[in-house]
């Protein structure tokens, strides 16, 4: 009773095994199974197959005509629209990071061109202390006093202060402590 579908293979495994070992020991029962295999390959044989081009396409046409449901076809459209904004923001955010990278990159490039084509810059500039030192344009030092009064600092760059008092040839340049 279980040859049949011994021959195709729809038993289970311990019954496939036991089935085996009975076709092992019975010629009879081997032969009835010899008999099966010969009348499926013979109606296989006869049998025509029928075509299958075109078959999923038209499955499918089919099941796009019956009518969708209102929620699956909004949450369809909500899906859609979500895919393409996560595509939009990919990309967005993609190009804020080459931007960023970009300034990184080249701020201090742009510091330096800045810096070289901008005239010298006034840093600092002293209030005079005296109706004598409002009228001379020239910086000077005070003759009880070791500190000298700065009237203005000229420099290209920004980080270095350079004084010059032509009179008293003397020249001062400050740097900021670098860390």
């Amino acid at each position: 009773m279980m040859l049949g579908a011994f021959e195709d293979s729809e038993l289970e495994p311990n019954e496939m095994q036991e089935v085996a070992y009975h076709l092992a020991r019975c010629d009879s029962c081997t032969g009835v199974l010899a008999d099966y295999s010969t009348l499926g390959r013979d109606l296989r044989s006869i049998t025509a197959e029928p075509s299958l081009a075109g078959f999923s396409s038209a499955v499918i046409a089919r099941v796009d005509r019956l009518p969708m449901p209102i929620f699956t076809r909004i949450a369809r459209a909500l899906r859609r629209q979500l895919d393409s904004v996560g595509a939009g923001l990919a990309w967005g955010s993609a190009a804020v990071a080459m931007a960023v990278v970009t300034i990184i990159l080249m701020t201090p490039y742009a510091e330096k061109f800045a810096n070289h084509s901008a005239p010298p810059t006034l840093l600092a500039k002293a209030e005079p202390n005296s109706p004598s030192d409002a009228t001379t344009s020239e910086p000077t030092m005070a003759d009880n006093d070791s500190h000298a009064d700065i009237s203005r600092l000229e420099s290209e760059n920004r980080s270095v202060a350079v004084w010059s008092e032509p009179r008293r040839d003397t020249t001062v340049i400050w740097l900021p402590d670098q860390p």
